[in-house]
């Protein structure tokens, strides 16, 4: 089954992608994009006010902008903001609200253009790290993506639960920026096994000999494997990849950065489907049914891509057939909590 596995997958349902150029609104067919965490705030808006340093209209703006809740309205004001005072004060907050405001409209290159500011001033921020780790991986820039990441686990490994902080929440809070960050450098470290391969494939068909030709410079047609004549030698086989080849390599630390991500968050869809790709590109079929298996139980924005590639493998390990799939994802289904009733 080498090189078999992979190939029943589409190749539109592969994330992250390869940075391309595709416009804002113009996404391959069933790529779908992480969503950061949830449970953390992005920034935490100080309250406005009026100082003898501050104009009254700088106060008045800012106070504006904090009371505003619809995105694109909040990041044409602080384009505004930003323009008219330079150098406010509020400027490194605002820049994190603006990176928040264009994530909710998925305006990739305003994210990352207000998110780097914002680490120009506060270069330890955690979420913006994270933030910014999660846009450069789905958009193929891997080094920024496993530089951010990398950056943001350090940050976040040193925290201590802070003295008036319900400890649970804190750790619960931390281990999904955790997983968030190990989850981009998987997905990072995919679009670098995706390179290493191409760039692999290209030298091959630049050091293939020229096929011989024929009349017309038509390529002349190797022979069928019946003609082949007795003692001939056999078209030499695919050989397998060096340990060290920086292809498995990639693959390998993609499934670490992934595995650990899912120990951290065990629901965490994305990093549970890409782990899924990362076995189908090792020909571990039992491994990618399970990810994609638990990725189509999770029932969340992986599901329907999870599904057709299980569907894929499925049929090509069970004689074509879809048989008993639906077992095998009910194995993996989030059980009800017990109640009082079903204890007694």
């Amino acid at each position: 089954m080498r090189n078999s596995l992979i190939a029943v997958i589409l190749a539109g349902l592969l994330v992250p992608v390869t940075h391309s150029q595709e416009t804002k609104n113009e996404k391959a067919a069933g790529q779908a994009k992480p969503a950061a965490p949830a449970t953390m705030k992005l920034y935490e808006v100080p309250p406005a006010r009026e100082t003898t340093a501050q104009p009254p209209e700088e106060v008045a703006d800012y106070f504006k902008i904090t009371q505003t809740q619809d995105a694109k309205e909040r990041a044409d004001l602080i384009e505004v903001f930003l323009k008219n005072y330079p150098d406010s004060r509020h400027a490194s907050t605002l820049h994190q609200m603006a990176t928040a405001s264009y994530q909710q409209l998925n305006n990739y290159e305003k994210m990352v253009e207000h998110g780097e500011k914002t680490l120009q001033a506060l270069p330890s921020s955690p979420a913006t790290l994270s933030v910014l780790a999660l846009a450069y991986a789905y958009h193929g820039e891997a080094d920024k993506a496993l530089d951010r990441a990398s950056r943001s686990i350090d940050v976040l490994e040193k925290l201590t639960v802070p003295a008036n902080a319900d400890p649970a929440r804190f750790m619960a809070e931390r281990n999904q920026y955790l997983a968030s960050n190990y989850a981009s450098m998987g997905s990072a470290s995919l679009t670098k096994f995706e390179e290493a391969r191409k760039l692999r494939k290209d030298q091959e068909v630049a050091s293939a000999p020229v096929a011989a030709t024929g009349a017309a410079g038509q390529p002349i047609a190797p022979p069928a494997k019946g003609n082949v004549k007795a003692g001939e030698p056999p078209a030499a086989a695919a050989q397998p990849l060096p340990p060290d080849s920086p292809e498995l390599i990639a693959l390998a630390k993609a499934q670490g950065y992934f595995t650990r991500s899912l120990e951290l968050n065990p629901d965490y869809d994305f990093a549970r489907f890409q782990l899924g790709i990362v076995y189908a590109y090792q020909n571990k079929a039992e491994q990618a049914l399970e990810s994609f298996a638990r990725t189509v139980a999770l029932n969340s924005g992986f599901a329907d891509m999870a599904r057709q590639n299980l569907e894929a493998i499925y049929k090509m390990t069970h004689k074509d057939s879809l048989e008993g799939l639906e077992d095998f994802i009910a194995k993996f289904k989030p059980q009800p909590a017990p109640t009082q009733e079903n204890q007694k």
